[in-house]
């Protein structure tokens, strides 16, 4: 079975699979994990007593990628890019409360910079990748 397939302009290109990328991010993540619960068990670095909140960014990491992909897929940064980036915004906010085992009274407002930026950020690329040049075939 080929990994070809045609293109709508005539493009006979391999088509890239989605999961080479999220394979090394994956495996770039438990080789994190690993390294960082290795020197835990060592004792040479303490972690807090909230270490179970770095399984957030696995969420927030998820939510980049989908986002990157959305990008990649669409050739612009649509709403399902700037959700997905949002999220990722928030869950890194939050997982990043939780490690750092900061004041939940205090920094719960992030979440709203984090919504906000997310925002602005899919506002900004929508209108970017809008005034780029598209391709004329």
């Amino acid at each position: 079975m080929s990994d070809k397939s045609p293109d709508p302009r005539g493009d006979w290109r391999p088509v890239r699979r989605g999961g080479e990328t999220a394979s090394w991010v994956v495996g770039v993540i438990l080789i994190l994990f690993g390294a960082a619960f290795m020197l835990e068990q060592t004792g040479v670095v303490v972690l807090t007593g909230n270490w179970w909140s770095v399984f957030i960014y696995l969420g927030a990491a998820a939510s980049f990628i989908n986002a990157w992909r959305s990008y990649r897929a669409r050739g612009e940064a649509g709403s399902s890019a700037g959700g997905s980036l949002t999220w990722g915004l928030v869950l890194t906010v939050v997982a990043t409360i939780f490690l750092l085992d900061l004041e939940w009274n205090t920094w719960w407002p992030a979440i709203l910079i984090a919504v906000g930026a997310g925002m602005v950020l899919s506002s900004v690329l929508r209108n970017v990748s809008a005034k780029s040049p598209r391709d004329p075939r």
